[in-house]
Parts: structure tokens; sequence; C-alpha cells
């Protein structure tokens, strides 16, 4: 797991890491990049043309952006690192920013997969 987070980030930088920590945290940016897809593509996207434009799309994965990033900075900040709100760990924001960039990577794979499941978004984000 630790090679899927250290793509931006040295190895020795890190060592204040446990397991836990990265697990919990992919865990978090799978499920909440597969329940804002199904929300877009199975519920949204079988209601109504309306939300089947490239802008819509775009706002749902900064939606996963966000919540993928206020829940890792919570959960692993409360939980991991046991920090007081409102006390600040850089390495803790710099792990969040790195796994708020892989949610929108993550949101852009599924997307591919979801969006034969949708009726009216089928060629949101690409045509094929």
């Amino acid at each position: 797991m630790e090679e899927f987070y250290f793509l931006f980030e040295d190895l020795n930088n890190w060592d204040v890491w446990t397991d836990t920590g990265y697990i919990t945290a992919f865990i978090i940016l799978v499920t909440t990049s597969i329940i804002v897809s199904a929300i877009y593509y199975l519920l949204l996207g079988r209601i109504s043309m309306r939300y089947s434009t490239m802008g819509n799309w775009f706002l749902f994965s900064m939606i996963n952006l966000i919540l993928v990033f206020i829940l890792t900075i919570t959960i692993e900040g409360i939980l991991i690192f046991d920090l007081v709100f409102g006390e600040f760990f850089p390495k803790l924001w710099i792990f969040t920013f790195i796994n708020s960039f892989y949610s929108f990577v993550l949101y852009l794979l599924l997307s591919l997969v979801f969006k034969r499941f949708s009726i009216f978004s089928k060629f949101i984000p690409v045509k094929f």
C-alpha cells in the first residue's frame, strides 16, 4: 500500500505512517469514489438528461475530491494520529492532498466503467 502513495514523495520522509493509515485512506478513497460515481451515473444518469453535461460531471468530481479530502483529514487526524481539532500536522496535509488527487483519477477511471450503465450520461466524460 505504501508504494501507491509514494509516487509524489520520498520514502525517507514518511517514517510516521503505519499500515493502518494507508489502508484507512485507501478505503476512504475507493468507497467515496464508488458512491459518488454511482450517484452520478446510476441515479442521476437514469433520471434526467439535465445532469448529462461535462460541467455536472466535473462538479461531481470536485464533490468527490472535497469529500475525500475532508474525510481523510478528519479520520486520519483523529483516529490514527490522535490530533486535536485545529492542530497542524504538515505530513498529514500532504498525504491528504495526494489522496485527493488520487480521488480525481479514480473518479475518472470509474466513470469509464459506470457510464455504460447510465441512460443519459453514456458519453460523459468521453465518447467511445
